[in-house]
């Protein structure tokens, strides 16, 4: 447990987090996952795998997952992960849009620390995921403080709850309605 947490804060800067996110976290970020019709889903910032762990057991056998992760300690844990549905992209989430058409993906759940990102770059990500979300698509996001700004000037309704986890997590549904 010390150990994977050293992971965390060793890399805070691109991990934002001192501990993976909890059972809750996992559980309701991954809520509209669903086991009954393919999904296209991307996450970002995959980090040890426990939300990437929690969408695999949740997905239809037809769905995709493809997980972007920088660090070298987590994707080595990820590369181990053995399900045909899975995808791991050694990039950068700022990269997403090289891999995906417009209006192609279901649902994006990101456990990056947006809160540590430029304004420019956070603003640049997140206008690219909801160009690559379809219509009723969401973006999950949880974050460890109250920033409903970064996403109601570009998605179409957002919702917010606070969940169980070391700090509390703030956990944000952005859709895109259009």
């Amino acid at each position: 447990m010390i150990s994977k947490a050293f992971n965390y804060i060793k890399n805070i800067r691109t991990t934002g987090a001192v501990y993976e996110s909890s059972r809750f976290v996992s559980r309701n970020i991954t809520h509209e996952i669903s086991a009954h019709k393919p999904q296209v889903v991307i996450e970002l910032g995959a980090g040890s795998g426990n939300i990437t762990e929690r969408i695999l057991s949740k997905l239809h056998p037809e769905s995709k997952l493809y997980c972007f992760e920088i660090e070298p300690q987590f994707y080595a844990k990820l590369e181990n992960i053995q399900d045909s549905r899975f995808h791991l992209i050694k990039e950068s989430a700022a990269d997403v849009t090289k891999y995906f058409e417009l209006s192609s993906v279901d649902i994006i759940i990101s456990g990056l620390p947006l809160s540590l990102f430029d304004n420019t770059d956070r603003s640049q990500l997140l206008n690219d995921c909801y160009c690559l979300l379809k219509k009723g698509g969401v973006y999950r996001q949880f974050l460890y403080s109250l920033q409903k700004n970064y996403f109601m000037p570009i998605f179409d309704r957002m919702e917010m709850s606070v969940e169980m986890n070391l700090p509390p997590a703030v956990l944000y549904s952005c859709y895109k309605l259009n």
